[in-house]
């Protein structure tokens, strides 16, 4: 590891070598992220695709709150101050082909789950354009900022082992507090990550919980291989996935187990699981009903975990962690 320069910028390619090349750990730290996201969205919203469409209002809105400063370069884009903040800006409309564009989910499931939102008010409707906007309101705020604590608490986390790895000399407070005093800026870039993130698996997989059921089996099976192969990076995968021994598949996980992380019905989870065999992606154990990543994927399936995948993957986050870990150390430098 080396030490970074006082004046030297981070890249994200930079960032993008490091996820590479600690593949195993870093990315399942990703993974782990991600799966504490998507699972308390999914909580609040009962489907990650219905999250998704919240995402489009919620990434247009921050944006919109960030333009607020080409009127006012001190204005105050913190979370402290994000409640007056959305409740002041002119909130900003979609149309559902423009939902359908962001999120690659098809018009007539966007058509029916904004009509859903609307009704039970986490959308707005304009009688003119036909357009809807985010509503948040007083009722959601408790909600909202419980949410967003832990999301920045836990991406926060994911930030600090980068900056480790890279000898940043900061802190995990630092980060955190960084994260919340411009908190409209990086959130917009955030959100716009996680679309772009889910449109890809939205394409993938054409279901989006889906990608929340998934993560549970790759989780275990990167940590698995982290300690028990050597040199393990992404061109090897599927060298070591789905390897089992005499005590069975240690990454295998059960569908009880993945209902009590995600929040998803048991019976939902199986139902997913199989479709998951069902496409080569999972095998069953016999014995124990466990799930675990087959070395053999079918051709579908194998884009979850294929190198341009995940090398798409890398580059969307690698981008938004350069912003933040540049931010980071300007920040200790002016401080």
């Amino acid at each position: 590891m080396q030490t970074k320069q006082k004046n030297s910028h981070i890249l994200p390619t930079e960032i993008s070598r490091l996820l590479k090349t600690h593949y195993y750990s870093l990315m399942a730290s990703f993974y782990e992220t991600q799966s504490s996201f998507l699972t308390r969205v999914y909580k609040r919203y009962n489907s990650i695709e219905t999250a998704n469409i919240i995402l489009c209002f919620a990434r247009n809105s921050h944006l919109e709150i960030i333009r607020q400063r080409e009127k006012n370069l001190n204005y105050n884009l913190s979370l402290e101050n994000f409640w007056e903040n959305i409740n002041s800006i002119t909130k900003p409309t979609a149309k559902i082909t423009t939902i359908v564009e962001l999120t690659g989910i098809p018009k007539e499931t966007v058509r029916r789950k904004v009509g859903k939102l609307h009704r039970i008010g986490y959308l707005q409707k304009d009688k003119n354009s036909r357009e809807y906007s985010w509503n948040l309101l007083s009722k959601h705020k408790e909600g909202y900022f419980d949410i967003i604590g832990k999301d920045i608490s836990n991406f926060s986390v994911f930030v600090y082992k980068f900056a480790k790895y890279l000898n940043l000399n900061t802190d995990l407070k630092k980060i955190e507090q960084e994260l919340k005093s411009e908190f409209s800026f990086y959130w917009y870039h955030y959100l716009s990550c996680q679309l772009q993130w889910l449109k890809m698996w939205q394409t993938n997989l054409k279901d989006n919980d889906l990608i929340l059921i998934v993560l549970q089996t790759i989780i275990p099976t990167l940590q698995h291989a982290d300690k028990n192969f050597s040199n393990f990076n992404l061109d090897n995968i599927f060298k070591v996935i789905g390897k089992t021994n005499n005590k069975g598949n240690e990454a295998a996980v059960s569908a009880t187990a993945i209902a009590e992380v995600t929040g998803i019905p048991r019976a939902t989870c199986i139902r997913k699981l199989e479709k998951l065999v069902n496409l080569g992606f999972l095998i069953r154990e016999t014995k124990s009903k466990r799930y675990y990543v087959s070395q053999n994927i079918g051709e579908r399936t194998k884009n979850i975990i294929t190198k341009e995948n995940v090398d798409s993957t890398i580059k969307t986050f690698s981008e938004y962690l350069a912003i933040i870990l540049n931010s980071v150390v300007r920040v200790k430098r002016t401080a």
